[in-house]
């Protein structure tokens, strides 16, 4: 199995500083992906994802020293973990009164297995070849508020459309004493690709444009090309967010 990689993380044209952040890091027949979406006043979300994106450094470069890893599912409970620790650190870091948190997807790949975690409304998408041409799934489900599924009970489809906590956060890192998170496996295949990108993307271009790219990212040889047209499609909508996305393709 090889994996290829690349991304990019990006100021925006409307803030003036990028509280996002994302972690690449492969080899030896697994990695570990991330992109991580800041939430807080000033510098406060910058401090949340980078927090989240050095503690996954760290985790990375002391399972590179060990002779013997743990297996994949193993590997999950670990990265689930990790997550947790990172939020309880910046929650404890926060003062009282103050905001400071960020939404996490994370990617780990491992012994022909994939598996995610997430919390908040950061994405991944999944592309993959079919008989019938590519098919594209969003793989994560946005930690807001009409996505509860006890909501269904309580308003109808328009009372939730019209709602004004729609599009809200109840989950993310740091926010809370306790981090919550969802995470999902599968298994692997040939020529599959993933796609992890902040809502500073999926936002800010058309959705047809974004299976564009895609497409283009799993037909081609590189991801240079359909990272430059997703960018591209951003800016083009002036870009008001920070901008974070990190594909991975399995080759082989």
């Amino acid at each position: 199995m090889k994996l290829l990689c690349d991304g990019f993380s990006e100021t925006g044209l409307k803030r003036t500083i990028n509280q996002d952040s994302i972690g690449m890091f492969s080899g030896e027949g697994e990695g570990l992906f991330l992109v991580s979406d800041g939430m807080g006043g000033h510098s406060e979300g910058e401090r949340a994802s980078q927090a989240i994106g050095e503690a996954c450094r760290q985790w990375w470069e002391a399972r590179q020293e060990r002779e013997i890893r743990p297996g994949f599912q193993e590997t999950m409970g670990q990265l689930k973990e990790l997550l947790g620790q990172a939020s309880r650190k910046i929650w404890e870091d926060t003062k009282e009164g103050e905001i400071c948190g960020a939404t996490v997807v994370l990617l780990w790949i491992q012994e022909g297995s994939y598996g995610l975690i997430w919390s908040g409304d950061s994405r991944c998408y999944l592309a993959d070849q079919r008989f019938l041409g590519t098919r594209i799934r969003q793989l994560t489900i946005d930690d807001v508020w009409e996505n509860q599924p006890e909501l269904s009970q309580q308003f109808s489809k328009d009372e939730i459309l019209s709602h004004p906590n729609r599009g809200r956060l109840v989950r993310a890192a740091g926010v809370k004493k306790e981090f919550t998170c969802t995470a999902q496996t599968g298994i692997l295949e040939r020529k599959m690709l993933f796609a992890l990108c902040s809502d500073g993307v999926y936002k800010c271009m058309e959705p047809e444009a974004l299976k564009e790219a895609l497409k283009l990212a799993i037909k081609g040889d590189g991801l240079a090309r359909p990272l430059a047209d997703m960018e591209n499609a951003v800016y083009e909508n002036q870009a008001p967010d920070n901008l974070s996305c990190v594909l991975v393709k399995v080759t082989e």
